[in-house]
């Protein structure tokens, strides 16, 4: 298998696992927008609201306005970026951090499907995978910053 179809695979089993969670939990389905927005931000941490929008692959003026509502409701705060001065820092509060890890737990059930389909042992494997991606992603971000 090729890197791209490797990297297509695995968006592919990401979005239907999404599609699945928030079809089969009320909690997640209403405002799905703003559950991807305070699950990504519990983890990734602090990020530029640029970054954000091609992480979550929404347009900027689109990410502004679901910011906003989130705002309103006290999940995130932005602050001006310290090196860039066109961009925000977005991150989330208190409440938001509170608000994320009720949604995930909301959420868990869909985590036993995604992980049934595999041994104890691809499981194992599995995991020390996505932390060696994660470790790689966090090492890029780091440099960028």
């Amino acid at each position: 298998m090729s890197d791209q179809e490797l990297v297509e695979l695995f968006h592919d089993v990401a979005r239907i696992s999404h599609q699945r969670e928030v079809r089969n939990n009320d909690a997640l389905a209403h405002g799905s927008g703003q559950s991807r927005c305070l699950l990504t931000l519990s983890g990734l941490g602090p990020v530029s609201q640029r970054r954000l929008a091609a992480i979550l692959g929404i347009r900027s003026a689109s990410l502004s306005e679901l910011l906003g509502k989130m705002e309103t409701r006290g999940w995130v705060v932005r602050t001006p970026h310290p090196g860039d001065g066109r961009t925000y820092m977005v991150a989330l509060t208190e409440e938001g951090k509170a608000e994320a890890m009720r949604r995930r737990s909301a959420g868990d059930g869909a985590s036993g499907e995604l992980l049934a389909a595999l041994s104890e042992g691809q499981r194992e494997q599995f995991g020390e995978i996505l932390a060696a991606i994660k470790r790689h992603y966090l090492e890029l971000d780091s440099r960028e910053r």
